[in-house]
């Protein structure tokens, strides 16, 4: 099991998962998704600005926090994996656009399961569903498309697979 870096978001993903209604989740999700693909692995990041990009907050909290670029892509993929998984498996037939599994998502992209679970620490999201009367990780096509966009060495990657 993997651990944060920084005790800030460490806290900050708790009190999301524990308190946060999970519609708000959801869009917390990609929030967090869209500032990982932004991080600049060389600079520093106020926990300030990192907390208000993912909950439209700003706290009082952690105000001289600092976090290296490193730290904070590490922890980002944590907190998205974790936020992820907090949410209620959604029955399938209700989600408004096609919900693909592990195994087509990575047929489709011409990669193997653990490439797309190693994407998932990176930040693609992936959402319960039930399917089948089972809890599953789905991908929809609104979450997987900005994440490839935002990572073009996973987009090259699926592309220049054999197929």
């Amino acid at each position: 099991m993997m651990t944060f870096k920084q005790v800030a978001l460490k806290q900050l993903t708790d009190q999301q998962v524990r308190f946060v209604p999970p519609t708000r989740r959801m869009e917390q999700l990609a929030r967090a998704e869209r500032l990982l693909a932004e991080i600049d692995l060389e600079k520093q990041y106020p926990y300030q600005f990192v907390c208000f990009r993912i909950t439209d907050y700003r706290p009082e909290t952690y105000s001289d926090l600092l976090i290296a670029g490193k730290d904070l892509e590490h922890d980002l993929g944590l907190l998205i994996r974790e936020l992820a998984d907090s949410i209620p498996a959604i029955p399938v037939e209700a989600v408004a656009e096609p919900v693909m599994t592990l195994e087509e998502i990575s047929k489709k992209l011409n990669v193997t399961p653990k490439t797309i679970n190693r994407w998932r620490k990176r930040g693609l999201i992936g959402v319960p569903v039930l399917c089948n009367g089972r809890r599953q990780v789905g991908f929809l096509p609104s979450l997987v498309d900005p994440f490839l966009l935002a990572n073009p060495s996973a987009s090259n990657a699926a592309a220049n697979s054999p197929s």
